[in-house]
């Protein structure tokens, strides 16, 4: 009868230390999961960053463009409103049939730059217009066109 008890106590703690080995390898695995859990996902982390840095890349190249394209496009508007206004201008002071006696036509370009030139100097614009015969509103709105654009410069 003792010998059962003590074959029997032999047989728990055998089961018990063959528990314990099992529990043992079992949380072996996992923890060496753990371990490999950086560097499975640091690849992961790198290759995410890269294409942060590129897409941020491409959305300020983008930016860039957006800004220049509409500083080209302010530009062609205000050479058409300055033709506009210089067409309504002769229209209403001279009539038609006077229109082919005027000075010689200056590219638009070269107008807004001697207004802008003449505000420099400090000249007012009824001043600038009386000067270069063109309407007051032409200087007013290159003017205010070129503050536009400083202003854009320095916040883009």
């Amino acid at each position: 009868m003792i010998m059962l008890v003590v074959v029997d106590l032999l047989l728990i703690i055998l089961f018990i230390i063959l528990m314990r080995q099992l529990k043992a390898a079992r949380a072996m695995p996992a923890s060496s999961d753990v371990e490999l859990l950086p560097q499975i996902l640091e690849p992961l982390l790198k290759e995410a960053e890269r294409i942060s840095m590129q897409f941020e890349t491409q959305l300020k190249e983008k930016q860039r463009l957006v800004r220049k394209l509409n500083e080209h496009l302010d530009s062609r508007i205000i050479s058409l409103n300055l033709l506009l206004n210089r067409a309504d201008v002769c229209l209403a002071s001279h009539g038609k049939e006077s229109m082919g006696k005027n000075t010689p036509q200056r590219h638009v370009y070269d107008l807004q730059q001697e207004i802008i030139a003449l505000a420099e100097k400090g000249l007012g614009s009824q001043e600038i217009a009386n000067r270069m015969g063109i309407s007051e509103g032409e200087v007013m709105l290159v003017l205010e066109l070129k503050r536009k654009f400083m202003e854009l410069e320095k916040n883009g």
